[in-house]
């Protein structure tokens, strides 16, 4: 087959026959795949041999499910092809989901003031306690042959301002990186992610009693301090909240909103007679 699909590919790409005869490339029953159906998939430049493996692999997603709906149609008794209740549903669903869509678009106030995140946070601070440390991260890269390698090393965690000033002055010229991720707050899986040959299962052991530690890698070492951490458990600063506050705030926005909605719409029901709730005796 692929030396078939080199062929066609030839064939896409020189201006040859015309006809529609020409221009077809499979065919499933009444459905045909015509060569301008996978031109434009092709990406400009790719080899030949790349470019049979692509239209190898569309010619047959496209002729399975053509083939599977065929032989669906064929095995499938009259009630199990019925899927008018299906359809419905689903464009019920489709069309409920689009107008509540625009509806709280069209209305859901998205300014967050800083006064509503903080009380959203102290009267939720249940909802803040993560199962991993969460810390300010200091961490070097640095090469084992750095001429200041041991001065850098006694001196990665200090915390004084003007001597962390002058370390970071000493790699930014003698170190591969330093980096401090402008302060922020972070999740332990995510500084485990920064140094390369640790995971955050192993970072969480590590950083539980301690606040700094020195990857050994091949050729360079990292090293590792944290400048503040938060334990397990413990309520996450307000920094690190903030987004999934805010998150959190406009979600119960929009739920307030599509509450709105629906006693409008009962109450428009009711007034337009569009509604009728019997009383129905027990």
């Amino acid at each position: 087959m692929r030396r078939l699909l080199l062929i066609l590919l030839a064939a896409l790409a020189v201006a040859g026959c015309k006809s529609e005869e020409g221009d077809r490339i499979a065919r499933v029953g009444d459905h045909i795949l015509y060569k301008q159906d996978i031109e434009r998939l092709l990406p400009q430049g790719i080899s030949a041999e790349d470019s049979a493996a692509m239209v190898e692999q569309y010619v047959k997603t496209w002729a399975l499910a053509h083939l599977k709906l065929m032989k669906a149609e064929e095995v499938l008794s009259a009630d199990e092809k019925d899927i008018t209740a299906e359809v419905e549903d689903y464009r019920s669903n489709l069309l409920n989901y689009r107008f509540e869509h625009n509806y709280t678009e069209a209305r859901l106030d998205t300014t967050v003031t800083d006064d509503e995140m903080r009380s959203y946070y102290d009267s939720h601070s249940g909802n803040y306690k993560y199962p991993y440390i969460i810390a300010k991260a200091r961490i070097i890269t640095i090469s084992q042959n750095s001429p200041h390698y041991n001065e850098i090393k006694k001196a990665y965690d200090v915390t004084d301002e003007e001597k962390v000033e002058e370390l970071r002055e000493l790699c930014l010229s003698y170190a591969e990186r330093y980096d401090e991720f402008g302060g922020a707050w972070m999740a332990m899986p995510t500084i485990a992610k920064s140094v390369p040959g640790l995971d955050a299962e192993s970072c969480e052991t590590i950083f539980r009693g301690a606040g700094k530690y020195i990857k050994v890698g091949d050729g360079k070492d990292y090293f590792i301090f944290l400048t503040d951490k938060i334990p397990v458990g413990s309520l996450a600063p307000y920094d690190y909240c903030k987004q999934t506050i805010k998150d959190a705030i406009l979600i119960n926005r929009k739920q307030a909103l599509l509450s709105q909605l629906e006693q409008e719409l009962l109450q428009e029901g009711i007034e337009s007679n569009k509604l009728t709730i019997y009383n129905v005796d027990e």
